[in-house]
């Protein structure tokens, strides 16, 4: 496999690598729901990550990109949601190895209003936009030592949006 292809990520498809948050179709069972006077809004029923988080912003470039190397976080959850336009995030399965396996890499689309928090261990790349360079949030503990980036093993592999999610590529 040289190529990973991005789909629409769902709070099955990524059960593997921690939870999603739909934050707009307001269905979602772990999002409180309330109405207003020309207003609806959503908020998470618990914390978004269990611990104090700080919030971050990531500028990322632009999907197909080539997966080189990845980070994980021990000591903290991290989740990831973007502003206007949808990001791809890659990641590969949490584990106690020295570096992500090229094979088992996978990639997401996450589309505004939703948001991904990532289990701890969870090999990730920064998140590339799908139809341009595109900044996103992050929220995780900070200051919990080194988040080095490490080489995936195997080599890298192209990260694309896949044809046929519905998004404008």
């Amino acid at each position: 496999m040289n190529v990973v292809h991005a789909r629409p990520v769902t709070p099955d498809n990524f059960s593997r690598y921690g939870r999603v948050y739909d934050l707009t179709g307001d269905t979602d069972g772990k999002v409180v729901w309330t109405v207003g006077d020309g207003w609806n809004d959503g908020f998470t029923k618990t914390p978004l990550i269990d611990g104090r988080g700080h919030l971050g912003i990531t500028r990322g470039g632009q999907a197909p990109w080539d997966c080189r190397a990845m980070e994980r976080h021990q000591l903290t959850e991290e989740a990831i949601f973007c502003l206007a336009e949808p990001v791809v995030l890659a990641v590969a399965p949490a584990s106690d190895g020295e570096a992500p396996d090229r094979d088992e890499i996978e990639a997401f689309v996450i589309a505004p209003g939703q948001a991904v928090v990532m289990d701890r261990n969870v090999w990730h790349d920064a998140c590339r936009g799908v139809s341009g360079p595109a900044p996103y949030y992050w929220m995780a503990v900070c200051g919990l030592g080194e988040s080095p980036w490490v080489a995936v093993s195997g080599g890298p592999i192209k990260v694309s949006a896949a044809a046929g999610t519905g998004l404008t590529l």
